[in-house]
């Protein structure tokens, strides 16, 4: 009897023994198991892994935090943290499970961020930095800090980070796009010298970010230091070779040089910019390219009453650009222009700027077939009127690219566009001067201009107050000359036919009261448009068209 329970003892010893042995051995196969699945990145299998091994091994920290990584490269970010937490409270001195905890804040504060969850990304990552200090703690502390425009703070805190962890990839080009930020709002407020020290902090430090290169140049050229800008442009145009935006900016920074120069600069100093603009000019290939030298080049000349150096400098890259077409069109309206400054256009230069814009309109439409006729649109005056300007009439704002456009001005019942009294004299002599303008389409504005002044006395400006409307079909409805101060609707307001845009007025390129009324197409060549049938009257003859209208028709409106 007491053998049999001997040898029952010794039995149970050993099966112990050998259980417990292969216990050991299990351990050492889950540590194998796991290295094999974290290097094959088979992170569900590693889940499956560790929480049989807890289960076995409840005491095993390193199983704890092998499964927390198991749950954030499965992005179970919420899971990770309170498994994290649930750790942490089991293991509360230990560096391990500290260290777990700040990795599952930090992947938690990227998931918020990611979700635009900026406070609580914020928050986690705040943790996590009280927990850890980790680099990745003050990467996403300054990012939610930078979007909730705390900027001061979010510098703060990755400036510290970048000293403590310089090899960190993140830390150094988040900083330099938190200095970017916060000098875009600095920008926007005017502060421009802050702006640009910002900016340029933010380059140094990301040299490969055009974005910041191109920020700093414009600030620049925003506090009209335009030969630093340009240099700066032109550095982006060497190191961005397939970025386009250095290469536009390049040039409309030429051109807001000379307009900031244009009252102020002696004639040598003006040209020299023109001569400038030319020789850039001649470098390009298309007009799209040269458009802001050549418009340097119109401008310069416009100021210094030059026309041989207008005609000869334009028309000298005829040959050079492939698509000479907008050229023709500005030269004969710069050659125009030019003349009008002085007084009357002389005949001979009323004739080539003609010539020039009806070359370019003809060539344009000969190219474009099948360019659509807008039809059936109300009329943008509720008062009788006169036609003054019609399709491709014998004045320079109604010829090549403005082909269609009219000029309308109010008249009374003998046909008079004067007031009672009126003598020509001042623009509140007519009629038409404060007459309400009206859209002729529906559509969303997308530009206003309303604080140019109203001329006197037959006196000459340049851009008038003006109005363009966007229409579904992607048409553009121009009006200008409206008086100044005077319109009422707002850019990105949604308007409809009929809507109040404003008064008309004696704006820009006017020298009598009146509305100029066109339709643009995208690349904002004009389109043939037709009105509603109306009644017209023709000397004597009273009539019904819906056909184009013509110079001295007086048009009677039926009223809204």
């Amino acid at each position: 009897m007491k053998t049999a329970i001997f040898r029952r003892s010794l039995t149970i010893a050993l099966s112990l023994l050998i259980l417990f042995a292969l216990d050991a051995r299990r351990l050492d196969e889950y540590s194998r198991e796991a290295n094999a699945l974290i290097e094959s990145q088979n992170w569900p299998a590693l889940e499956r892994l560790m929480l049989q091994g807890i289960k076995e091994y409840p005491d095993r920290e390193w199983m704890y935090a092998t499964l927390n990584q198991s749950l954030r490269n499965q992005k179970r970010f919420d899971e990770a943290l309170k498994q994290a937490r649930e750790m942490q409270k089991k293991w509360p001195e230990s560096e391990r499970s500290a260290r777990t905890l700040g990795w599952a804040l930090t992947s938690a504060a990227g998931e918020a961020y990611r979700n635009e969850q900026y406070q609580q990304c914020l928050d986690l990552a705040t943790e996590a930095r009280e927990l850890s200090d980790s680099d990745s703690a003050y990467v996403w502390m300054g990012n939610g800090l930078r979007k909730l425009e705390r900027f001061e703070e979010a510098v703060r805190i990755q400036e510290e980070g970048l000293k403590k962890y310089p090899a960190n990839p993140w830390l150094k080009p988040n900083l330099a796009a938190t200095y970017a930020a916060w000098g875009k709002q600095l920008e926007e407020s005017g502060k421009l010298n802050r702006a640009a020290e910002l900016y340029e902090k933010a380059f140094a430090l990301d040299p490969d970010q055009e974005y910041l290169l191109f920020r700093l140049a414009s600030a620049k050229r925003s506090m009209g230091q335009f030969e630093e800008a340009i240099e700066l442009f032109r550095a982006g145009t060497k190191r961005f070779p397939d970025s386009d935006m250095f290469e536009r900016a390049l040039g409309y920074t030429h051109l807001l040089q000379l307009r900031s120069k244009l009252e102020t600069a002696s004639v040598s100093e003006i040209e020299a910019l023109a001569d400038r603009a030319l020789e850039l000019a001649r470098s390009k290939n298309d007009y799209e390219s040269a458009e802001y030298y050549i418009k340097v080049i119109g401008e310069a000349c416009i100021k210094t009453g030059n026309a041989a150096k207008l005609r000869s400098s334009l028309l000298s890259l005829e040959k050079s650009l492939s698509d000479p077409v907008p050229l023709w069109d500005y030269y004969g309206h710069q050659l125009y222009v030019l003349h009008r400054r002085k007084g009357p256009v002389p005949p001979e230069a009323k004739k080539e700027a003609l010539l020039y814009r009806r070359k370019a309109m003809s060539t344009y439409e000969s190219k474009h077939g099948g360019r659509p006729t807008v039809r059936n649109l109300e009329l943008p005056l509720r008062n009788p009127f006169v036609v003054w300007a019609e399709f491709d009439g014998d004045y320079m704002t109604h010829t090549g690219f403005a082909k269609y456009c009219y000029d309308f001005s109010r008249v009374d019942a003998s046909g008079s566009p004067l007031r009672p009294g009126g003598k020509r004299m001042k623009a509140s002599d007519y009629l038409m001067f404060g007459e309400p303008v009206y859209s002729i389409t529906e559509g969303t504005v997308t530009m206003i201009k309303s604080d140019a002044p109203d001329n006197t006395g037959g006196d000459y400006g340049y851009e008038g107050n003006t109005v363009v409307v966007r229409t579904p079909a992607g048409h553009y409805a121009f009006y200008t000359h409206f008086k100044q101060n005077s319109i009422v609707v707002k850019e990105g307001q949604e308007v409809r036919v009929g809507t109040t845009l404003g008064q008309a007025g004696n704006s820009g390129m006017s020298s009598e009261p009146h509305l100029h009324v066109c339709m643009y197409d995208q690349n904002w060549v004009s389109l043939p448009f037709r009105f509603r049938s109306v009644s017209v009257k023709e000397g004597n003859r009273t009539f019904e068209t819906s056909e184009p209208l013509k110079e001295n028709w007086i048009v009677y409106p039926r009223g809204p």
